[in-house]
């Protein structure tokens, strides 16, 4: 699954007895090593995560069209960078 010079030993303390076993049980189904579904696991984990982010992108999006309706509306006196900081203002209350 990967290449001997990146491969490492870890000790993981207070893991989950079920998770370990249902991990365990799972790979051996699998015909694998536990170290490579744990792997598996460990990277399917973090790319949850980076999609999780990706979420964010909408919600920049929809700042972005709010504050182009916005400067619409207000004509050339209204200044993104203000408006920024009184949301950030704001959300820090």
């Amino acid at each position: 699954m990967e290449d001997a010079a990146a491969n490492m030993s870890v000790s993981i303390k207070d893991l989950d007895e079920n998770a370990y076993r249902n991990l365990k049980a799972e790979a051996i189904r699998h015909g694998m090593k536990v170290s490579d579904a744990a792997t598996e696991a460990f990277r399917l984990w973090v790319a949850s995560k980076r999609q999780t982010r990706q979420r964010d992108l909408e919600r920049m999006r929809k700042a972005a069209a709010d504050m182009d309706e916005l400067r619409n509306e207000a004509g050339a006196g209204w200044s993104g960078a203000e408006e920024m900081r009184r949301w950030r203002d704001e959300r820090r209350r």
